[in-house]
């Protein structure tokens, strides 16, 4: 007999869960004002001491290349050298991989979720939209399985044990069977509910179904998983998607005719660089 969830008791269980970090929210909603998203990073590097750390120590890697110069301990010295992009992903991929260490989940379900931020993300910059967002979107799409883990952890195994009876079931037809509701749709509560911008929430939503009408981050977000599989990244999540969007690779203009050694270096490379945050 499935469960039948409703949007206040997926938030209200949510309690066992970590809180989800303001710093992503605060970086995600200031994007749009450099000002602003300045002076969130400024502040942040000023009150965490692991990111901090994190900041400083690619900054005096740069600045080190060479020159021998002494060591970096003023941010906007910093800035300078890494600049304000990577700044804003040092300090999203830190404070990510700082809550899931709080989570306590199985570590390949990381490596998975980081592998499909990275590609997602390289997606975006490759279509040259959203990036930071794109990013977050591919380290969270998967939220929902990590509720269902922790807060229902006997459904959780069942959908688990169905899968390995029939290896053809698909994930959202096992999660619907036992949960009355799938991973998708309850991540998409619980990023509502952290305040995350609507472009995360539709893409923890629809990375599964990507139909048109489509947006842009839901198409980067279902390719940037499947590419994170076909590309052997991390041990596949049982909850991967299965099959791939031919409308959600016309949107981001992919043509799998061409040569996409680079873009699949790139990914390889970034998601070893990125996974040592969550090792």
């Amino acid at each position: 007999m499935p469960l039948h969830l409703l949007p206040g008791q997926i938030v209200q269980r949510a309690v066992l869960l970590p809180a989800f970090p303001l710093v992503v929210k605060d970086i995600l909603h200031t994007l749009d004002d450099e000002s602003a998203a300045l002076s969130t990073l400024s502040d942040l590097v000023a009150k965490d001491p692991v990111i901090t750390a994190r900041i400083f120590s690619m900054a005096n890697a740069a600045a080190s290349a060479g020159s021998g110069r002494r060591e970096i301990r003023d941010i906007q010295v910093a800035l300078s050298l890494i600049g304000m992009a990577r700044l804003r992903e040092i300090a999203l991929t830190v404070s990510i991989a700082e809550f899931s260490r709080a989570c306590r989940m199985d570590r390949n379900f990381w490596r998975h979720s980081v592998a499909v931020g990275v590609a997602t993300q390289e997606l975006a910059r490759q279509g040259q939209f959203s990036a930071d967002i794109a990013l977050v979107c591919g380290l969270v799409h998967d939220i929902g399985s990590l509720w269902m883990a922790r807060c229902q952890p006997l459904e959780f195994q069942m959908v688990r044990n169905s899968m390995e009876a029939d290896p053809g079931l698909d994930i959202i037809d096992a999660e619907r069977l036992h949960f009355g509701a799938d991973h998708c749709w309850i991540g998409a509560v619980l990023a509502s509910a952290w305040g995350l911008p609507e472009p995360v929430v539709a893409a923890i939503a629809h990375h599964h179904d990507p139909e048109p009408p489509l947006d842009k981050l839901v198409a980067a977000t279902h390719v940037g998983e499947v590419l994170a599989n076909a590309l052997d990244l991390a041990s596949p999540a049982p909850a991967s998607v299965r099959h791939l969007s031919a409308a959600a690779c016309t949107l981001l203009g992919l043509d799998w005719s061409q040569d996409m050694t680079y873009l699949f270096g790139c990914i390889e490379a970034r998601v070893r660089h990125l996974g040592r945050f969550f090792d």
